[in-house]
C-alpha cells in the first residue's frame, strides 16, 4: 500500500474511533452501528465529508435490498454512508 493511501487511512481510523457507535434497532438481525453527520461538530463534519468521498472514489459498490451503495472495509468492519448517516458493520 502506498505510503500517503496508509497515512489516511490511519486518519481515517482515528477519526472513526472517535465515535459513540448507536446500535441500528430497526435491524437487529442485521446488526451495524451509526453515526449521524448532524450530531458532528464543524470540523468533523468535514472529515465526514471527505470519508464519503474516499469510500465512493476507493470502495466497492454492493446491492442491499435493490438498491447499490458504496462500501469500503477497513479493519473488521465494513464502512458505509446512506445520505447523512455512516454506517458500521462487522465483517
Amino acid at each position: 500500500m502506498a505510503k500517503p493511501v496508509k497515512d489516511y487511512l490511519m486518519f481515517i481510523e482515528a477519526f472513526i474511533d472517535q465515535f459513540s457507535w448507536a446500535f441500528a434497532k430497526t435491524m437487529p438481525n442485521i446488526p451495524y452501528y451509526y453515526v449521524v453527520r448532524g450530531d458532528l461538530s464543524v470540523d468533523k463534519r468535514k472529515v465526514f465529508d471527505e470519508f464519503d468521498g474516499y469510500i465512493k472514489q476507493r470502495g466497492y459498490k454492493k446491492l442491499f435490498y435493490g438498491k447499490c451503495y458504496n462500501y469500503l472495509n477497513i479493519g473488521n468492519y465494513k464502512y458505509w454512508i446512506i445520505e447523512d448517516i455512516l454506517n458500521r458493520a462487522k465483517l
